[in-house]
């Protein structure tokens, strides 16, 4: 069994959105791109989120998706509400 790992690009209008809030916020963050998981002859596959890490908080992103992940895959937030978010959990 292979797996495959290939890149998941950001699109271009979500990359500007997340830059946008974090020049908007004063903020430094780390973008990092996701990944495509593939399992080689199965029909399995798994996309592995864009990830902005701020302080002690990941936000994981999806392509075409309005909603932002907080940490996990169990609490989300629309995309619209992450600069209050963001504000009212600054450590």
């Amino acid at each position: 069994m292979q797996i495959i790992k290939e890149k998941y690009e950001i699109e271009e209008s979500l990359n500007k959105r997340v830059k946008n809030l974090l020049m908007f916020l004063n903020l430094k963050g780390k973008l990092i791109e996701g990944e495509i998981i593939n399992i080689d002859k199965t029909n399995l596959a798994y996309i592995n989120p864009h990830k902005l890490k701020i302080q002690n908080n990941t936000y994981l992103f999806f392509n075409e998706c309005d909603d932002v992940y907080i940490n996990t895959l169990e609490k989300s937030i629309p995309f619209s509400e992450l600069s209050n978010y963001i504000k009212t959990h600054q450590n």
